[in-house]
């Protein structure tokens, strides 16, 4: 599969899919118009994926904010790799700026959401 590469805008969130890798990372700001629609690549990336994955696949978020219909879709993609976890080494670091407790409880909440144990690092 090829590297899904995407800048960030102001509204739309950096993503980079190295399949080859196992390396999945989204960062920024997520505030699409309509997040199913932007998400759906992007899930349907992983879901090609999870037919090869490699024997251990890193998750990064790093969101400066994150609204609600995007984080739904967040969830979606996470417990595909939850589903993973059950046979391959699954990392899901959760990153968030000093001082950004909204971004911190956001992934705390994902974490309660799933079999996963998420790394989280302030930045």
């Amino acid at each position: 599969m090829a590297i899904l590469d995407l800048d960030s805008t102001e509204d739309l969130p950096c993503v980079l899919f190295d399949s080859e890798k196992g390396i999945f990372e989204i960062s920024k700001r997520s505030l699409p118009e309509n997040a199913i629609l932007f998400y759906e690549p992007l899930i349907n990336y992983v879901n090609e994926y999870l037919r090869s994955p490699k024997e251990e696949t890193n998750i990064v978020f790093h969101f400066d904010y994150i609204s609600t219909s995007s984080t739904k879709q967040i969830m979606k993609m996470i417990m595909l790799f939850d589903q993973l976890k059950q046979s391959k080494k699954v990392n899901l670091n959760w990153n968030y700026d000093k001082g950004d407790v909204d971004m911190l409880q956001t992934g705390k909440r994902l974490e309660q959401l799933t079999s996963m144990k998420f790394n989280f690092t302030e930045i």
